[in-house]
């Protein structure tokens, strides 16, 4: 096998520490266009035929169709002269015309490619494969940037995901509407891409006895470095192509300055589409930011050059230092000053960076196509002090640079970005996975992979990091608190998602192991309640913290918080825990009077947004307040109204108080919450919310599936307000947050809902004509099997027809004054065995 982007011959070994890759075929394109410049249109089926790149016919654009995660890969079967490739992927059409395409991803690793363009050289015929994998496109370009010519006679992404069409999942539906077929669709292949197997997230670095061979990507840091201050940075560098990159006085994230050292750059060794004007041979370029790269949210500022008067050579080992000095940063190259950085401005408030520029860790990795090796790591303190030493040989450093192997089988925010365990994210993640793709293990192996890192003590002890690295260890937990610190509701979302782990699958011997790190999780969050208001608030360890939902003591969270003690009650009951499911549901019951006494405004026609901030009210409020049953039909009807002083262009601002501009952030996540809580107000509570819902599903999900150019199959991280990504080419198009429908239609509109753990018991309770729908029919997984349900409507009849596996209980619920013909009901109910039953609903 070649492994790509090498022009040097590079020693591989094997990493002891992966998982056995799980294999999921390859993956082709779905069409194919031969010409002079990329074009979304025009494209040809792709017959598996062989395609010849040269200087006449040097560009090629393929399309997968929908989202696709894996190793790239070519098969060449003939080859003339110096053939260097260059490989453009993204997830929407416009990023194959931008110069880095839809990249890079400069936040995290996310074990993968954090360059979306890479340049393979290829010597001999074959098979061909990259190093990294790519975690999310649909579209990608391969154009020839040299004059000989090659021959490809196979191509395409060795699949580190499942990647069945969507209607062949455990879980689906349709209705008579296309466009809310295709909004279902969504969750079907997110849950495929952005979910990953212990194995295929291999080592972004290889160790080697040379010291940590380490190819292009954001650069990783050291877990031990996060307090250290002053201090000089040492280190052994070989470039074997392009230039080395490092960070000092950095974030954990790769968030503070950065260097980039480049070669002479050799013509032997040299790629013909390298960038010198971004990065000019035997150069030192610096930054203070993310990146030396603009990448939308991550703004950087203007590069800082200093030109080397040496030679810098590849394949030439250097001794660098990088001293932090009170005036900046002083840089020596094997014993000899080449260049002095002055102290950047302090940096901008966050919750990434590190509270001054003397202070942080250290970290490596390069820019794009760039590989390079680095041992024999020493950091000095100011007072000569040695207080880290590395040779970088042995395994145990990836797991310390939070770039080891996966171990867990997990389900990530984003398939391309930000590749991360985010736990807010896991609520609708588990939804979404259990009613498409039934990959429980995915659930099961995230809950387990987000309490290994539970802090044992601190302010935040008891809670689980927000967004985990997929490279991490647990014994570095504590290298990141800010990770435990910020967005503090994440904490509930996450406890809600555990609790509909065990509503979809009873898997009580799969939970009862984390039983007290749940409940400790739970306890920790119990001291924010807020003694004088009796809402959510601070505890007195956290007096102020940041939810992402809403404010503290305000509607969402309190609402929120009620909601998840109400979903872990259950499972708390289960585990033989009465106290704990006794309290929990009594303090749920207290929370719901609170919030209706200190947050309902009849005034304002809806709750306030929090005590602070009577006048204004959200999304989020309106959407937890029905959820969590706070509010009663009056309150509902009153608040969903209300909802039409936030509708903005396709979708709804998320606070009353929000401008209104033309980059605004429409937000499925959100969202989503709004949605089922609509549907759960018109079936529970008989209040009209059809407009709001059909606004969303035409126009705020609707803009996922309806313009070719952006559509990925997969739901959307957020929205503008003309239907566009949210943020631009940064956004990721295959978000599981933004998947609500697929979880929400099967339990609403088919009406199949799980009334005790597991589906033992269902109500099935079909929302029939709703959405003017005259038929919809779908398979809901559970671990008995498929649940199947169909109606359709033909005049005053409905014919329901049902399937139900052995080992459930079923109960149809119907709508008032309905009949079935033969039948007697029962306060509209009738009880179903297992089996396959049709029905005559007569309205």
């Amino acid at each position: 096998m070649i492994i790509l982007q090498r022009l040097v011959f590079i020693p591989v070994f094997i990493n002891p520490l992966a998982t056995a890759f799980v294999n999921y075929g390859s993956i082709v394109p779905k069409s194919i266009l031969q010409q002079s410049a990329p074009s979304s249109s025009g494209l040809r089926p792709w017959a598996n035929t062989s395609l010849t790149l040269s200087p006449s016919s040097p560009l090629v654009t393929l399309d997968y169709g929908t989202e696709v995660a894996g190793f790239p890969f070519f098969n060449v079967s003939t080859i003339s002269g110096t053939v260097q490739i260059e490989v453009k992927y993204s997830e929407e059409y416009r990023g194959i015309e931008e110069p880095f395409s839809d990249g890079p991803w400069t936040f995290s690793n996310g074990l993968s490619n954090t360059f979306r363009v890479e340049t393979f050289n290829v010597t001999e015929t074959g098979y061909i494969e990259s190093f990294f994998v790519q975690g999310g496109q649909r579209w990608q370009t391969a154009r020839l940037i040299t004059n000989g010519s090659v021959t490809i006679d196979h191509l395409g992404f060795r699949a580190t995901s499942s990647n069945l069409d969507v209607d062949m999942l455990p879980g689906h539906l349709k209705t008579s509407d296309d466009t809310y077929n295709r909004v279902f669709d969504l969750g079907g292949r997110v849950a495929q891409v952005a979910c990953v197997d212990a194995g295929n997230a291999p080592s972004t670095w290889e160790i080697t006895k040379d010291g940590a061979l380490v190819r292009g990507q954001t650069s990783a840091q050291s877990s031990l470095g996060v307090e250290a201050v002053n201090y000089t940075l040492e280190f052994d560098v070989k470039i074997a192509r392009g230039g080395a990159g490092w960070r000092i006085a950095s974030a954990l994230q790769p968030l503070g300055p950065y260097f980039v050292l480049t070669s002479e750059y050799p013509q032997q060794n040299t790629f013909a589409n390298t960038n010198r004007t971004l990065l000019p041979p035997n150069t030192l370029a610096f930054n203070t930011e993310w990146s030396l790269v603009n990448q939308s949210t991550l703004p950087v500022p203007e590069n800082q050059y200093f030109v080397i008067n040496t030679t810098i050579k590849e394949n030439t080992w250097y001794r660098v230092s990088t001293s932090i000095e009170k005036a900046g940063y002083r840089i020596g190259l094997n014993g000899t000053e080449i260049a002095f950085v002055p102290l950047p401005p302090p940096a901008a408030p966050g919750n990434f960076g590190t509270p001054s520029r003397y202070e942080g860790t250290w970290g490596f990795g390069g820019m794009q196509d760039q590989i390079t090796y680095y041992k024999d790591v020493i950091v000095t303190a100011r007072n000569g002090t040695i207080i880290y030493s590395n040779h970088l040989t042995s395994e145990d450093c990836l797991a310390e640079y939070q770039v080891a192997p996966l171990d867990h089988s997990v389900c990530l925010d984003g398939a391309k970005r930000d590749r991360l365990v985010w736990t807010g994210d896991f609520y609708h993640t588990v939804r979404v996975v259990s009613t498409s793709s039934a990959r429980f293990d995915y659930l099961l192996g995230t809950i387990e992979y987000a309490l290994n890192y539970q802090l044992d003590e601190g302010p935040y002890a008891g809670f689980t990091p927000i967004s985990a690295n997929l490279g991490s260890r647990p014994q570095y937990k504590e290298a990141n608190i800010g990770n435990y610190a910020g967005l503090v509701d994440y904490q509930d979302l996450f406890l809600a998602g555990i609790g509909h782990y065990y509503r979809y699958t009873g898997d009580l011997d799969g939970l009862k192991p984390y039983w007290s790190q749940i409940k400790r999780l739970a306890t920790a969050r119990l001291a924010f309640i807020d003694p004088t208001s009796g809402l959510i608030g601070g505890s007195p360890e956290i007096p102020s913290p940041f939810s992402f939902l809403g404010p503290a003591n305000g509607t969402a969270t309190t609402g929120l918080f009620a909601y998840m003690l109400n979903e872990i009650a259950p499972l708390a009951l289960a585990i033989g825990d009465e106290e704990a499911s006794t309290s929990y549901s009594q303090t749920a019951s207290k929370l719901r009077e609170t919030l209706n006494r200190e947050l309902w405004n009849d005034q304002l026609g809806t709750y306030s947004l929090s005590t602070t901030d009577r006048g204004n009210f959200s999304l989020t409020g309106i959407a937890w307040a029905i959820l969590s049953g706070t509010a009663n039909v009056t309150q509902a009807a009153s608040s969903i109204a209300k909802l039409e002083e936030l509708r903005f262009a396709v979708g709804y601002k998320t606070i009353s108080s929000d401008l209104e501009t033309d980059d605004y952030q429409l937000a499925p996540n959100p969202s989503g919450f709004l949605f089922e809580a609509l549907f759960k107000a018109r079936r529970d509570l008989g209040v009209d919310s059809t407009s709001a819902i059909t606004h969303l599903l035409d126009n705020l999900w609707g803009s996922m599936v309806e313009n070719n150019e952006y559509y990925s199959g997969a739901s959307w991280e957020y929205v503008k307000p003309d239907g566009s990504p949210g943020i631009d080419l940064f956004t990721s198009l295959a978000h599981p947050w933004g998947a609500a429908p697929t979880y929400v239609l099967p339990e609403y509109l088919l009406g199949v809902v799980p009334s005790s753990p597991g589906y033992e018991m269902v109500v099935i309770t079909p929302m029939v004509g709703f959405l003017n729908q005259s038929e919809v029919s779908g398979r809901v997984p559970t671990p008995n099997g498929p649940i199947k349900v169909a109606w359709t409507v033909n005049g005053t009849n409905v014919v329901i027809n049902v399937a139900i596996p052995s080992g459930t209980t079923a109960t149809l619920q119907l709508p008032a004054g309905a009949a079935v013909v033969g039948e007697d009901l029962h306060d509209g109910q009738l009880e179903l065995s297992c089996g396959v039953r049709e029905l005559i609903m007569e309205i």
